[in-house]
């Protein structure tokens, strides 16, 4: 399986797919609280981050991007936690063709 990368600005490689970021970094970088996180992965199922032994949530670069989609379509479209997930099972399928 591939690594998706993207290009640094230093010409490296970032990994976007690693999962790094403990969810309270997430909430600062996405400025949603970490109620809000669990209630997107939990109760509408819109985001599934990686769970260490210990059962601590960790986040991937692009975990963090969905988030910052979500709440894009949520506060600046208009569309429902409902909306947003029909919308993501919509891609998927379409990529899934």
């Amino acid at each position: 399986m591939r690594r998706r990368t993207n290009r640094s600005s230093r010409g490296g490689r970032v990994d976007r797919v690693t999962p790094i970021y403990p969810i309270r970094t997430v909430a600062q970088m996405t400025d949603l609280s970490p109620q809000r996180i669990r209630a997107w992965e939990t109760d509408y199922g819109l985001i599934r981050p990686h769970r260490t032994g210990g059962g601590h949530r960790l986040f991937s670069q692009e975990d963090v991007e969905r988030l910052l989609w979500i709440k894009r379509m949520v506060q600046e479209r208009g569309l429902s936690l409902q909306g947003v997930k029909r919308l993501l099972e919509e891609t998927a399928g379409r990529r899934g063709r």
